[in-house]
Formats: C-alpha cells, structure tokens, sequence
C-alpha cells in the first residue's frame, strides 16, 4: 500500500494544477464532512471510521489516470468529494423513504477507488461492490479489502448476485458511461438483485447538457472510441422513461457542476 506525503504528494497535486482541474478547497471539504457526521449521529451516534481520515487511502496520480478525473489524487478533494456524495445519498434517500439502518447489506456499482464507498463504513450494514476496471479493483482491494466484498464485473450483466440480494444499490459517475443501449439491461440487472422495496441511486450527467439537436430524441453520447470512458447525456423525460421500465423512478435530483441523480424503487 502506498503512502502519499511528502514530496510525491507535492508532485501530485502540482500534476493536478498543470491539467487545470479544479480542487476543492478545504473548508468546502470540511463542511461536507462535518454535514457528514451530522448525519451519523442522527442515524444513531455513529463515529468516523478511521480509514475515512487515513491518507493511505488516497489513490497516486497512476491510478487515478485508470479511473476518474485527476483531481481525486489530492487527498481533500478525494475525502471532500466522497463525504458529499455520501451525505446526499444518505439524505436524499431517507427523504424519500429508505430508512437504511434497517437495510442488511448494499452495493456500489463502480466503486472507482472507493472514495465513496469508505464513508458507509460507519454503518451497520454488509458492503459489496464491483468494478469492471482492473486498476480500480487492485487499489480498493488493497485499502477497504477488510471491509467490504468486492469483485470484478463485466461490461454487460449479469453481476454474479443472487436474486433479491440487497437493500440498496449505489452508482457514482458509472451511468454517465454506459452507453444507452446497454443501459435498460443494467436497470433490469438492478431490479433482479434487488430486494422487493430495495431503492437504487445513481449520478448521471445533468439533463440540461443534452444538446438542443439531440433533445428531441432524448439522449446524446460523445466519445464512444474512448471506450468505459465514453459519455451518455439524456434528457430528463428519457431518465423517466428508462428507470420506470424496471422500476418505479421516485426522483431525478439536479445539482450544479453538470450533475444529477436518479433515485428509484423497486416494487414491493
């Protein structure tokens, strides 16, 4: 496991200013966490697990490049960045009627190098999650291997669950790379492993960024040569339209920074 201090930190995130990526500034990064720790408490007194402030858990600039955006090897955009995304799963999914201490076990869908994944440790809850990239697997396997079962996946279902399996299902920056026509097989995937009443939340590009021309349509994708890497834009009546297929699609959540989020639920 590789720790990032001193100088080779200093290179990462200098390797970041270069690329011009925006980072998140600490005391934005300490707010979400403190919003974070509100949420534990009223969920029962729950402490900060200590991998959640360990800065082992930071992925090097190497394995970010495999991942996700460059800006996740600087340790309080990756913690910052984690610690919002958690609270707003937490608290958009209790709003909407998931009450998730009495959930027995979830899964992350992509879980990237787990930055997100690592704030649920607090919770009393069986962690699963599966990735289809090799470098991701190799990294979160090494830093929260002991905490959750993890495993590889393919690019098209099924996931090797059984049916009706789990309590909640999370993605975070996976739909915004599958292409749409493997979409509906994934949201049926989801409707399969979860539990009846189970909820499933994932972020999708925000649906005001589809191009006037393809709005018509739905849905606009650019960069299919660059593989997993490649980005799906749908309108917000398309998101609708593709989750209540399979499930009942509760809200479509929009945030700034081009961002949004599909929560859904399937029937008892």
């Amino acid at each position: 496991m590789e720790v990032h201090t001193g100088n080779r930190h200093v290179r990462a995130v200098k390797r970041v200013f270069r690329k011009k990526v925006k980072l998140m500034p600490p005391a934005v990064a300490e707010d979400w966490l403190d919003k974070l720790r509100d949420v534990y408490r009223d969920l029962g007194e729950l402490a900060f697990h200590p991998l959640q402030t360990d800065p082992a858990i930071v992925p090097s600039t190497a394995v970010v490049d495999q991942v996700q955006g460059p800006s996740k090897a600087d340790p309080v955009t990756f913690r910052g960045s984690g610690a919002m995304d958690a609270y707003r799963y937490l608290t958009e999914l209790a709003e909407l009627g998931f009450d998730i201490t009495g959930a027995e076990r979830m899964l992350d869908f992509g879980f990237g190098t787990g930055r997100v994944l690592v704030h649920f440790l607090p919770l009393n809850i069986e962690r699963h999650g599966c990735d289809v990239n090799q470098a991701s697997y190799d990294w979160t396997r090494q830093t929260l291997g002991a905490c959750a079962e993890l495993s590889l996946s393919r690019l098209e279902p099924p996931l090797a669950y059984p049916d009706n399996h789990f309590d909640l299902i999370i993605a975070t920056s996976v739909f915004t790379h599958i292409p749409l026509a493997l979409q509906p097989g994934w949201i049926a995937e989801f409707r399969r492993i979860l539990k009846p009443g189970g909820y499933v939340s994932v972020t999708v590009h925000d649906p005001g960024k589809v191009p006037k021309r393809s709005r018509a349509r739905g849905w606009h994708e650019t960069g299919r040569a660059r593989g997993i890497h490649m980005r799906a834009l749908l309108t917000e009546d398309k998101l609708k339209e593709l989750w209540s297929a399979s499930l009942h699609c509760l809200a479509v959540r929009r945030y700034p920074a081009a961002q949004a989020r599909v929560i859904s639920r399937k029937p008892v």
